[in-house]
């Protein structure tokens, strides 16, 4: 009888380390997400040279992110420009909580390679 109970006990730890591995499945594949999305606006960023609101805007609707960056209207070239893109992760385990996945890169304007 008492190993019955021990089993269901079990069964409740198993469940949860699963659930736990799923959510840092998950962190990852947001996290490599972002990492694609990054090399396509850095891209975007070296062709324009120009981060204004209008820009800012595109951003985030086209890519569904969350775009901060110092508003640098005119850089020349050759300048660094580094920024910051971020999305909401719903856990399932590890928090109760909305998580905020976020990457800071950095791109050289007019350098497209």
């Amino acid at each position: 009888m008492s190993y019955k109970i021990g089993l269901l006990l079990s069964m409740i730890f198993v469940a949860m380390f699963f659930l736990f591995g799923a959510d840092l499945i998950s962190i990852q594949s947001v996290f490599s997400s972002l990492d694609a999305k990054s090399s396509n606006i850095s891209y975007l960023i070296s062709r324009t040279g120009i981060i204004d609101d209008n820009f800012k805007n595109r951003i985030e609707t086209m890519y569904n992110v969350t775009f901060n960056c110092d508003e640098n209207l005119s850089p020349t070239f050759g300048e660094e420009i580094i920024y910051s893109i971020s999305t909401s992760y719903q856990p399932m385990i590890i928090s109760k909580g909305e998580m905020i996945i976020s990457i800071s890169r950095m791109t050289v304007v007019g350098f497209y390679g």
